[in-house]
């Protein structure tokens, strides 16, 4: 169980995910896919949430080896195959090609998915330089992004909220950390969940102060949700912070991983011993990583989304943030949702909860 934890949890992920999927049939606004039985070895293997994404409701990005693509309406499904709304972006497909579901439904380039300039920037944390992108805006507010540990990538990533951002005048500054593909690693090549990555958000909101950002919000997926919520308590530059988003947290690293246990069907007491194992062998201290703990100490305006079908965090810690601080949490739990994929399920709504949470935040 510790060699699981170690190699599932604190190892930074390696390669793409496996092109699982098969296409049928292809129209012009329609694609038929079909799942491929057995996955070649030597590539990760998507867990249960991503292997059966290809045929959940919602707004899904589709990619293949040359190209990308956005799924939207299940026409027809059954065991083996699923026919949707295809809306091609990039690249050209044909029926027997590859492809796998993304979480994006937006290629990486914001220019090219939203029509936003992107410049590359970078800035300095302890550890060294980090390269980032910016997307210039009016305000002096910037908002800054922390994405979460999948997938492995170099920014920029078309976030779908930067349209909604750049429309209200806020720079976006799109942040790399330690262990991302092309970045520094940290001195043990494992990642920890906010309790050191929150020095490198620090520099990325110090550079964003030193090109004129008189405050900043944060935005953070995931195990960003980990980086941001610790640097709300450890960072100086904390007091910088006007308001916070949240997806899907990972705010008790220790109780995602009970959570993961329980959804391999195995007894909860094996987790208990895999984290003991790794409190003695790797010196991993879980009272530290339960971000829940100090919700107390919270004083800046926190706009939270969780989808209740999470497999990865467990919807419960955000329920426990909202109830802890229902002064500050504007809380949206949104039915069907896996895993940082709420805005997928209806992106009108959630994207008019972050325009509201914004333009309240600047009327301040």
């Amino acid at each position: 169980m510790w060699n699981l934890i170690r190699d599932e949890v604190f190892r930074p992920r390696e390669g793409d995910r496996p092109l699982d999927l098969e296409v049928i049939e292809l129209g012009e606004d329609r694609i038929t896919l079909g799942v491929i039985p057995k996955i070649k070895a030597g590539g990760p293997v998507p867990d249960a949430q991503l292997r059966d994404e290809w045929k959940r409701p919602g707004i899904w990005g589709l990619c293949w080896k040359e190209g990308y693509a956005q799924l939207g309406e299940i026409l027809r499904t059954n065991e083996q195959q699923v026919v949707r709304e295809f809306s091609p972006l990039m690249g050209n497909l044909k029926p027997g090609d590859r492809v796998r579901t993304e979480l994006w439904p937006f290629s990486d380039d914001p220019s090219k998915s939203f029509g936003l300039t992107a410049r590359k920037v970078s800035f300095l944390s302890p550890l060294g330089e980090f390269s980032a992108s910016l997307i210039d805006g009016t305000s002096k507010t910037w908002v800054i992004f922390v994405h979460g540990k999948l997938p492995p990538r170099k920014t920029p990533i078309a976030y779908p909220l930067l349209p909604t951002v750049a429309e209200l005048g806020l720079p976006s500054l799109l942040i790399t950390y330690r262990n991302d593909v092309g970045e520094l690693p940290s001195p043990d090549g494992f990642h920890w969940y906010g309790l050191t990555e929150w020095e490198d958000l620090e520099g990325a909101v110090s550079y964003a102060q030193e090109q004129g950002a008189e405050s900043v919000i944060l935005v953070g997926y995931s195990m960003g949700g980990a980086i941001v919520t610790n640097f709300l308590y450890r960072a100086p530059l904390a007091a910088k912070v006007r308001g916070v988003i949240l997806d899907a947290p990972m705010l008790d690293l220790g109780s995602a991983i009970d959570h993961g246990v329980r959804q391999r069907g195995l007894p909860v007491f094996l987790s208990g011993i895999g984290k003991f194992l790794a409190q003695v062998r790797f010196d991993v201290d879980w009272k530290a990583l339960n971000y829940l703990s100090r919700a107390s100490e919270l004083d800046v305006p926190i706009l939270l989304f969780h989808g209740d079908a999470d497999t990865v965090v467990p919807v419960e810690t955000s329920d426990a943030l909202a109830n802890a601080r229902p002064d500050l949490v504007t809380y949206h739990r949104v039915p069907e949702a896996t895993h940082a994929r709420s805005w997928n399920i209806d992106p009108e709504k959630y994207e008019a909860a972050v325009r509201k949470f914004l333009v309240e935040l600047m009327g301040e």
